[in-house]
C-alpha cells in the first residue's frame, strides 16, 4: 500500500512540476522583447504611440501602463493618454485607448539606453539605445 501511495505522489508531483514548467514557458513568451534604435536633437522629444485593444472583437482593454526598469540618464519619459479612432479596417470608428510615451531629451549630447515595459493585453517590452545630437 505505501508503494502504491508513494508512486502516485512521485506521478502526482511530476504532474505538477510539469504544468508549473509549462505555465512559466507561456509567460516568458507572452513578454516580446523589442529593440529600438533612435536618434533626437538635445532638448527635444520623440514619440512612441501604444494602443491596448482585441484586434478581433475591436474591444478596447483600457490604457496601457508604462514601467520604467532601467532609466535614461540623458533625458526622461513622460505619458500622455488619448482616445484614437482607427479611418479604416475592421475596427474603423471605434475608439480605443492609445498611451502617448515620449522620450524627452536633455542639453547633453551623447548616447543613451533605457529599458521599460509596456503592460497591456500583451506585455512589451522596450530596450531602446537612443543617440542625442
Amino acid at each position: 500500500m505505501n508503494r502504491h501511495r508513494s508512486l502516485f505522489s512521485i506521478i502526482l508531483t511530476l504532474l505538477v512540476a510539469t504544468a508549473f514548467f509549462l505555465t512559466e514557458t507561456q509567460t516568458a513568451h507572452a513578454q516580446s522583447l523589442r529593440y529600438l534604435s533612435r536618434t533626437v536633437e538635445a532638448g527635444k522629444q520623440i514619440e512612441f504611440q501604444w494602443l491596448n485593444y482585441d484586434e478581433r472583437t475591436c474591444t478596447d482593454r483600457g490604457y496601457p501602463k508604462l514601467v520604467v526598469e532601467e532609466a535614461p540618464s540623458l533625458g526622461k519619459f513622460r505619458t500622455v493618454r488619448r482616445k484614437f479612432t482607427p479611418q479604416n479596417g475592421p475596427c474603423k470608428g471605434k475608439r480605443f485607448s492609445v498611451l502617448l510615451v515620449y522620450y524627452v531629451a536633455g542639453r547633453r549630447k551623447g548616447q543613451d539606453s533605457t529599458t521599460f515595459v509596456i503592460q497591456g493585453r500583451t506585455n512589451i517590452r522596450i530596450a531602446l539605445s537612443i543617440t542625442v545630437t
